[in-house]
């Protein structure tokens, strides 16, 4: 894609500040290809008193893309140059240089080359007595392309598409190996399956020539592994890597794939790996990768933790979840097992039901970069009582050591609790006088490993 219109906001974000004139040079292969308008950028930044000048350089351009950029040299009061090559691109910024350090005025541009007619169409002879009103044309026809996956590539897929480098344009679509496209410069766009994966742009172009064959290698792809037991996530994706993950924020250009661990077709290059569990849960940020091209990246994703509940814990939890050391929730899951999370150090809140408990700060985790670790679930407290009692309004264990407390409402439990020294404490009914809380003993310990019976 080619980004002109921000590209040259960001540019003037910049200099807005400065007093003195400035000077942007943009160099481009391309037209506006993501929905903006930069002449109009131009103008309307220099309307609104930023002092800059804009000179622009082609590199390898034709057609629309000249007109275009010519169109925001004159926009920004600079000059225009073109390039066709390595060699005319250092003579462009020659020429820049002239302009802008020594003040010269820039050399005309060399007339256009005339429009020669394409030998796509050609038109035939004179017409012949016989057919004095008549007008043949020879066309040639489309080039075609077919694909080459590699070994590893699921086929055939959902569809693949020839999108024009320039415009953005989708020309040509298929499902097969082969399709047939006029002459030009595409993008192949990859999607595996309907429902469960995004359109995938490819990192290489196409060049395609009329009549002619053009074979594309579809071989650079990710394959995520896991350790036994982690199951295939709600989805996984990629996002560019130098974004960072807002769980407020939709990525439209996010790379996703669901409910899979399959190897995916995917392009080369640096990106942030974000990884979903499960619908209602968070979404990871697992760190940057980097794929290579022309082989399957196989990432090594096992780096986690397996919460291990007592015998006693006879439930899933509501949720628990991970929080980095401002309280903000990183991860969450909402089943027992091997899960993966990002390294690093956080802490761990469970929450056993969501009506009868409140969150339970359990403590500090350790995830290192490789390796599921291992969190025992296997100490607490349940009261024994006699039949049918009914449960108090609210059991508060105040941990003596941190003052925080955990609370369980309309329950004798049993209730996870990590090992500790606490005050047990309770309201009878929702609406005792006063609201006042009943201490029934000021220290209980909870031991590693066991269930503490209150009778």
């Amino acid at each position: 894609k080619t980004p002109l219109t921000t590209s040259l906001i960001q540019a003037g974000d910049v200099l807005a500040s400065r007093e003195g004139e400035s000077t942007v040079l943009l160099i481009s292969d391309g037209i506006e290809t993501c929905g903006g308008d930069p002449c109009a950028a131009v103008a309307a930044m220099r309307e609104k008193g930023i002092k800059l000048v804009v000179h622009v350089i082609g590199f390898d351009v034709r057609g629309a893309a000249v007109e275009q950029l010519q169109c925001i040299a004159r926009a920004g009061g600079g000059s225009y140059f073109q390039a066709n090559d390595t060699n005319g691109l250092q003579q462009a910024l020659q020429s820049v240089r002239a302009v802008v350090v020594e003040h010269k005025a820039p050399a005309p541009l060399p007339k256009p080359a005339p429009v020669m007619e394409s030998p796509a169409v050609q038109a035939a002879a004179a017409p012949t007595e016989q057919s004095s009103s008549s007008r043949r044309v020879r066309i040639a026809g489309p080039g075609t392309v077919i694909i080459e996956p590699a070994a590893w590539v699921k086929t055939p897929p959902q569809h693949w598409v020839l999108v024009e480098a320039e415009s953005g344009e989708r020309r040509a679509e298929g499902s097969g190996l082969q399709t047939s496209v006029k002459e030009g410069e595409y993008q192949v766009v990859w999607k595996q399956s309907e429902h469960d994966h995004t359109e995938v742009p490819l990192t290489a172009t196409v060049q395609v020539q009329n009549g002619q064959t053009t074979k594309v290698a579809i071989d650079t792809g990710l394959k995520p592994v896991t350790p036994a037991g982690v199951l295939p996530p709600h989805w996984w994706g990629l996002m560019p890597a130098e974004e960072t993950l807002n769980a407020a924020i939709k990525y439209p250009d996010c790379i996703r794939f669901r409910d899979t661990l399959e190897a995916q077709v995917v392009p080369a290059g640096r990106y942030r790996l974000l990884w979903r569990q499960s619908e209602y849960t968070t979404t990871q940020d697992m760190g940057i990768i980097t794929i290579e091209s022309g082989r399957l990246n196989e990432i090594a994703m096992d780096s986690g933790l397996a919460l291990q509940p007592a015998d006693w814990v006879t439930a899933e939890p509501y949720y628990y979840a991970l929080l980095d050391g401002q309280g903000k929730q990183i991860a969450r899951w909402n089943t027992y097992g091997p899960q993966l999370a990002a390294p690093g150090r956080s802490t761990l809140v469970i929450r056993p039901t969501e009506h009868s408990h409140e969150d339970i700060i359990w403590g500090e985790v350790d995830i290192a970069a490789h390796g599921v670790q291992a969190v025992p679930i296997n100490s607490g407290l349940r009261f024994l009582t006699a039949k049918d009692a009914p449960a108090p309004y609210r059991v508060f264990l105040v941990n003596l050591a941190t003052s925080k407390e955990v609370v369980m409402k309309q329950s004798w439990g049993p209730l996870p609790l990590p090992p500790g020294r606490y005050r047990l404490d309770w309201r009878q009914t929702e609406h005792d006088h006063g609201k006042v809380r009943s201490t029934l003993a000021d220290e209980i310990i909870i031991e590693p490993g066991v269930l503490l019976e209150v009778e």
